[in-house]
């Protein structure tokens, strides 16, 4: 199996805009539909050029937002995530993006209607509603980060940007066609290898970053976090 080590610094701030990655095996970069702590959009033109031109299938565990998947656009990959609420945005926007775009167009860049939306109880919303929830959420909080409590509850305050794009049709539709040929799993990264991983795919390995200090915790994307143990693992 092909593997790319976990969380090296692998260059410096290196983006690659536009429509090409010079040894990408696409040519054409779907946008990530979230931003979130620890995304590889800013060294993807470090990383494309890293990935074995043949592989069996991309496999990528920790999914996250995803945005070396969404550059390479691999045929049949596997994406996974421990995170239910990230699963099903994704699962989502593969099924039915127009009903993803038609809640999405529901919400307004407020604070009343960010807090009321952060208030909600996912267990009760359909899955299209749940989605949007996420994107809303994810677009409009402070910083676009991914944070929730020991209940499981996203916790990340407003952020009062003045026009964040709620509503990216281009990057949902292209998002939607490469998910639908994908198989997308909630789970954890050993069972998702385990029951899955065969001779000859590529692994891409991205796990939560380790803290550098008290402050700079960004492994609590789950009520379960991710401990020194994990990453020694």
């Amino acid at each position: 199996m092909n593997t790319i080590a976990k969380n090296k610094t692998i260059g410096n701030d290196v983006l690659a805009r536009g429509s090409e990655i010079e040894g990408a095996q696409a040519t054409n970069i779907t946008r990530p539909l979230l931003k979130w702590a620890g995304g590889k959009t800013q060294l993807l033109g470090e990383i494309i050029p890293k990935i074995p031109k043949k592989y069996g299938r991309f496999i990528e565990p920790f999914f996250g937002g995803g945005a070396v998947f969404f550059a390479v656009h691999p045929t049949g990959g596997i994406i996974a995530d421990s995170n239910p609420e990230l699963v099903n945005l994704y699962r989502s926007v593969a099924d039915d993006v127009d009903g993803v775009m038609a809640q999405l167009r529901r919400y307004e860049n407020t604070e009343e209607v960010f807090y009321a939306a952060r208030a909600l109880d996912v267990t009760k919303l359909s899955n299209i509603e749940a989605a949007a929830r996420t994107i809303f959420l994810n677009r409009t909080c402070f910083n676009g980060l991914y944070r929730v409590n020991k209940s499981g509850k996203f916790n990340v305050p407003f952020g009062r940007y003045k026009n964040p794009k709620i509503l990216d049709e281009d990057a949902l539709k292209a998002a939607s066609e490469l998910l639908s040929k994908t198989t997308i799993i909630c789970g954890d990264y050993k069972t998702v290898l385990k029951e899955n991983a065969q001779t000859g795919d590529f692994i891409f390995l991205d796990p939560p970053y380790l803290p550098v200090s008290e402050y700079a915790d960004f492994k609590r994307y789950t009520k379960e976090q991710f401990y020194e143990e994990d990453h020694v693992e």
